[in-house]
C-alpha cells in the first residue's frame, strides 16, 4: 500500500468511482486488463490514487498562488492571471505526469492548511482596509475548493479536449500515470490500448 493508495467503488461493466467521487470510464476488469503489464509492480489502488491527486493539481496550485497575485496585482489582473494559469495547468496536467510534483499536491491539497492560510490573508486584508480584496479572496477559495472552477474548464476547454484527447480528463490522467510506470519498468506502451466502451475501439 503506497502513499497515494485510495479505495474505489467498482460498477461492473460501467465505471469506477474513486474515493472522493472521481469517475473513471472503465470498470475494474477493463483497467486490470489494460494495466496488466505494470500491476505486478504497482497496484490499481495506487494508480487510481495518483490520478486522484494529479487531477487536483490545477485547482490546488490556483488556490495557493492566488493570494500572492491578489497582493501584488489589482483585483481584475489578479483574477485574469489566476484564471489563465489555471487553464494552462488544466491542459498541462493532461499531457504529462511528474510524480515528484504529485507529492507536493498530496500535501497542498489538504483543505485545512488552505483554509488557515486564507483566513490569515483575509484578516490581513481586512485590517489594512482592503475589504473588496478579502471578499474576492473568499470567493476564489470557495470556488476552487468546491469545484465550481470546473464550469470554466467545461465551457472553455471541452472543445479543446475533444480535438486533442481521445479520453475524458480523468482517464487521460490515469493512462499517463500508467505510461509513466511502464517507462520506469521498461515496458513498451505503444502496444497498449484502452478499450473505448462507446465505439468498441481501442484508443
Amino acid at each position: 500500500m503506497g502513499l497515494f493508495w485510495v479505495n474505489y467503488q467498482n460498477a461492473p461493466g460501467q465505471c469506477i468511482y474513486a474515493q472522493g467521487g472521481l469517475k473513471f470510464r472503465a470498470d475494474e476488469e477493463a483497467l486490470c486488463r489494460y494495466f496488466a503489464p505494470i500491476l505486478p509492480h504497482v497496484s490499481l489502488n495506487d494508480l487510481i490514487g495518483e490520478a486522484v491527486f494529479w487531477v487536483l493539481l490545477p485547482s490546488t496550485l490556483a488556490i495557493w498562488i492566488f493570494p500572492f497575485l491578489l497582493y501584488s496585482q489589482e483585483i481584475l489582473f489578479a483574477i485574469i492571471i489566476g484564471l489563465v494559469l489555471y487553464l494552462i495547468l488544466e491542459i498541462g496536467h493532461m499531457t504529462l505526469y511528474l510524480k515528484p510534483l504529485n507529492y507536493l499536491v498530496f500535501i497542498l491539497a489538504n483543505p485545512l492548511p488552505q483554509f488557515v492560510v486564507y483566513i490569515v490573508w483575509a484578516v490581513i486584508l481586512i485590517r489594512s482596509g482592503s475589504v473588496k480584496e478579502a471578499i474576492v479572496l473568499a470567493a476564489w477559495f470557495l470556488s476552487f475548493r468546491f469545484g465550481l472552477e470546473s464550469l470554466i474548464s467545461s465551457i472553455l476547454l471541452i472543445p479543446f479536449y475533444k480535438i486533442y484527447f481521445s479520453l475524458p480528463p480523468s482517464d487521460t490522467v490515469l493512462r499517463n500515470i500508467g505510461w509513466h510506470y511502464a517507462k520506469k519498468f521498461g515496458i513498451d506502451t505503444s502496444k497498449w490500448k484502452m478499450y473505448d466502451r462507446e465505439t468498441g475501439n481501442g484508443v
